[in-house]
């Protein structure tokens, strides 16, 4: 599987000729001119629309499942963007950018699927608006180098878990998944065609196995189509729910696949028994094999080519592993289950209680949801009743995007409020509150999939694709935690083609030995990137607190390590778009 790319530059001034409103490049240098093109990596997968624009990326039906190659006669094509992609939203569904074309103005539309497994980036030039899914394109047809915009990387670094629809590259924004966007001319509000509000729980009531049955069957469709897309794939497994869950759908599915784990040199971080169980009882092929420190160079981001550096240093080893891997066993993508406890809404709070109790009334069914929730946390029931008080009690929304201003210094005045790239949290939910906890979950996931755009190793994250994000945010939050154990409908889902052992674990080891030691061997590099680079330089940093955190105890000393890894991975990071 490789990166699928696209290159497209719209004149601002659009120029009226009875000529395609879209035409061919040869290349990303040769894509600003008098008229919109596109440039489109040879083995990129493009629907061509005519007169209506086209479509870069994977596209499946949503009654066959079959991948589309055209577009149905029934579609919309000539009734403007705004129908066309209401259609595409409706009917279809994978990882795309659709470019639409008015038919009576010209004018062109971008609309990114709600998964956003395709980003869209978007920068200015004098005379053109460039859209593309790299933006190391961006410097190819502006002819110029794109810069880092510091207060961008210091918001980041402040809400790293949070995607902003401002990226950490100088006048380079995202355009949110889900919206329609108007390319031309100045930056207008997007029509945001697919929201949330239109998924949450209705009355009808669902039962337990209901959902169970239809996640399950929604997964087989989904995960299968994919594997029939890209090919023999291995799943990078771990033992766990996620990507167990999506082994059992491979296998449903009758898919070519195979396992993949990497493992810690101690305990703490070796699942291999539990993946050759799961890989025996499937009856495919497990490649095992150990996180190799040696691997890890600080100096190389693992976020190199991407918009912001939102990926960790050790993930460079990991993509060096799993491709080794994906070699050895003919594997020509890599699916993982990233986004899996954001999409089967793993909460730990009063939520799903409250939620309950706002919808059913204080019966059997609450209180038995009140058990549930205490045994998936560990909690007690009378700090679990008071928590339900104090939720019941809450004015308005709380701050759940704090900035963490560890070891940074103070942030411009500008940075202080978030700018989500994906502004759910202010969609209706009606008595289910808990469902913005949901889409909190879900948002912050959205750095950490790998999608057809990602650069480098072919991976891919199927959990959020559209389909099944909008079946999981109609399951009333309660049924997440049923029986008291979190993800609840997705192991059932799956229950009688998985092992017991993996079906019913709880909590799963990681490599977070591997990680510390990695850390305690690079420290001196660390130091020197830190306290002599770019961040020191342009004042993102608390030198005397990050030379006094880089002096804790590496295996130790709690999340610092981790913060100290988020700062050199920026570093890094900017160093590579600095040249």
């Amino acid at each position: 599987m490789k990166p699928a790319m696209f290159l497209l530059a719209v004149p601002k001034v659009a120029q009226r000729s009875n000529l395609p409103v879209l035409s061919a490049a040869r290349s990303p240098e040769r894509t600003c001119a008098e008229r919109a093109r596109l440039w489109v990596e040879d083995e990129c997968a493009r629907i061509d629309l005519g007169a209506a624009g086209a479509i870069i990326g994977v596209l499946f039906s949503r009654s066959s499942g079959d991948r589309l190659t055209v577009l149905p006669a029934h579609a919309p094509r000539d009734r403007g963007p705004g129908e066309l992609a209401a259609w595409l939203l409706h009917e279809c569904w994978g990882a795309y950018a659709a470019i639409l074309a008015d038919p009576l103005s010209g004018a062109l539309y971008m609309l990114v699927d709600p998964s956003g497994m395709l980003p869209a980036y978007r920068f200015e030039t004098a005379s053109h608006v460039l859209l593309t899914s790299h933006p190391a394109l961006l410097q190819e047809a502006a002819g110029r180098r794109i810069k880092v915009s510091w207060p961008a990387l210091h918001a980041q670094l402040c809400r790293p878990e949070l995607r902003q629809r401002s990226t950490c590259l100088d006048g380079v924004t995202e355009l949110a998944p889900g919206a329609l966007v108007a390319l031309a001319g100045e930056e207008r509000a997007a029509a945001r065609m697919w929201q949330p509000s239109a998924f949450m729980p209705q009355d009808r009531a669902m039962s337990f196995t209901q959902v169970a049955e239809e996640l399950r069957g929604l997964a087989v469709g989904v995960i299968g189509a994919w594997s029939r897309c890209l090919g023999p794939v291995a799943v990078a497994a771990s033992g766990g729910v996620d990507s167990s869950f999506i082994c059992a759908a491979l296998a449903r599915s009758g898919a070519s696949f195979s396992c993949i784990t990497l493992a810690t040199a101690d305990p703490s971080g070796d699942e291999r028994s539990f993946v050759r169980l799961l890989a025996d009882h499937l009856g495919v092929r497990c490649f095992a094999a150990l996180h190799d420190p040696g691997l890890i160079d600080p100096h190389r981001p693992a976020s190199a080519g991407l918009a912001r550096p939102s990926r960790r240093p050790f993930l460079a080893s990991l993509d060096s592993a799993l491709l080794a891997a994906a070699d050895h066993l003919g594997a020509s993508a890599v699916l993982d289950g990233n986004g899996g406890d954001n999409l089967f809404c793993y909460l730990h709070s009063a939520a799903p209680i409250v939620d309950r109790l706002r919808c059913e009334g204080p019966g059997g069914g609450t209180l038995t949801t009140l058990l549930d929730m205490c045994q998936v946390t560990g909690c007690d029931i009378p700090a679990m009743a008071r928590a339900v008080l104090m939720r019941l009690m809450r004015r308005g929304h709380p701050d759940r995007w704090p900035a963490d201003t560890r070891l940074l210094a103070p942030a411009p005045e500008r940075c202080r409020v978030p700018d989500p790239l994906t502004p759910w949290l202010d969609s209706e939910v009606g008595r289910h509150g808990g469902k913005r906890d949901h889409l909190s979950l879900i948002m912050r996931a959205q750095n950490h999939l790998h999608g057809l755009g990602a650069a480098g190793l072919p991976r891919f994250s199927p959990l959020m694709c559209q389909p099944l994000l909008e079946f999981c945010l109609a399951v009333p939050t309660w049924l997440w935690c049923a029986g008291g154990i979190n993800r609840a409908p997705a192991r059932a889902a799956f229950a009688r083609d998985l092992p017991r052992e993996i079906a019913v674990r709880t909590s799963k080891a990681g490599p977070d030995s591997f990680i510390r030691r990695s850390f305690e061997r690079n420290c001196p590099a660390i130091r020197a990137m830190l306290l002599d680079g770019l961040l020191a330089h342009h004042g993102l940093l608390d030198i005397a607190a990050t030379e006094q955190a880089l002096s804790v105890d590496a295996l130790s000393g709690g999340s610092i390590i981790y913060r100290l890894l988020d700062l050199a991975e920026a570093e890094a990071w900017a160093r590579s778009w600095q040249g």
